[in-house]
């Protein structure tokens, strides 16, 4: 669909079918993962109701990212004006300056374009190739090679798929002519892809720490629990000091309390890494020390029971 304005023309290809079979993809792992949770939710607690669990968390993170994937190819679209050409794929932007682009090539057969990125029926995000075009950053829906626009600039080449490929290169030749180039940054990212944690890989590295302290924990107590006493004496800082507990029950409460204390630093974390990046690297060190020292009250309290 071509939407025309006065000074802009947004371009929405076609996106029924890839949005469709992301959405499906999607939906299969969430099914998956409810059908096993409500079985697992009915065990004993022991290391296989975690596996099950832990298997569960997984389907449905599975699911969440194909429903990002779905969405980005609900949301793709090319918006041209006299600034230049603004390519929109979920919550990221890749503009191009009019006077940056070089040249406009109507896809063909020969050019065998194969996409390295996300790619399945009717969808394409990614680095990919073309057979006399080189490297190429596909934007686009097509099912056949001739439905592809290649948009060169000096840079890069774009691989877009507008619903009408003689009308958007009219287009573009039109704001070409009359364009008033504006300077800018290539990719702009709307939250949560704008958060700087996603370049960050000594953050990044601190978080995934944390992540598998945390699992590895309710891993070892949902382990150890059935051999446990009816009754258990936990007498450690991070959660004070309990003694005579009526049921073993209450040992989940070192993992719980060290869940909580985890999402409170991430989340401070993040929050505070647009400001303060010695800080959120402090609050993500102290979240890896919490971990270990809920280790260890866990390991005490499995001791002494």
């Amino acid at each position: 669909m071509l939407l025309k304005g006065q000074g802009l023309t947004i371009e929405r290809p076609q996106r029924a079918l890839g949005t469709l079979v992301g959405a499906t993809a999607s939906l299969i792992p969430l099914a998956l993962a409810l059908a096993l949770l409500a079985k697992a939710s009915g065990w004993p607690i022991s290391f296989p109701q975690f596996l099950a669990f832990l298997g569960g968390g997984g389907l449905v993170l599975l699911s969440l990212v194909f429903a990002f994937w779905a969405y980005g190819c609900a949301s793709l679209r090319y918006v041209l004006d006299g600034r230049g050409l603004t390519i929109v794929w979920g919550p990221r932007k890749h503009f191009v300056s009019i006077d940056r682009i070089k040249g406009l090539v109507h896809g063909r057969g020969e050019h065998q374009p194969k996409v390295g990125g996300l790619s399945w029926w009717g969808y394409h995000i990614g680095r990919g190739h073309a057979e006399g075009l080189g490297k190429v950053f596909f934007f686009s829906t097509h099912r056949a090679p001739e439905e592809l626009i290649y948009v060169r600039t000096a840079e890069a080449t774009y691989a877009l798929s507008p619903q009408d490929p003689l009308r958007f290169i009219m287009e573009t030749k039109r704001f070409q002519q009359a364009g008033q180039p504006a300077d800018g940054p290539a990719v702009r990212r709307q939250l949560p892809a704008a958060l700087p944690i996603w370049t960050d890989g000594m953050a990044q590295g601190l978080i995934g720490a944390a992540l598998l302290l945390n699992l590895a924990l309710w891993g070892y107590l949902f382990a150890v629990y059935p051999d446990l006493s009816r009754e258990i004496t936990i007498k450690f800082p991070p959660i004070g000091e309990i003694t005579a507990l009526h049921s073993r029950r209450e040992i989940l409460k070192i993992p719980g309390t060290a869940t909580a204390f985890l999402a409170v630093n991430l989340l401070a974390a993040l929050g505070l890494r647009w400001r303060e990046q010695a800080t959120t690297y402090l609050l993500l060190s102290g979240a890896v020390l919490l971990q270990v020292l809920f280790w260890v009250a866990a390991a005490v309290a499995v001791i002494n029971a």
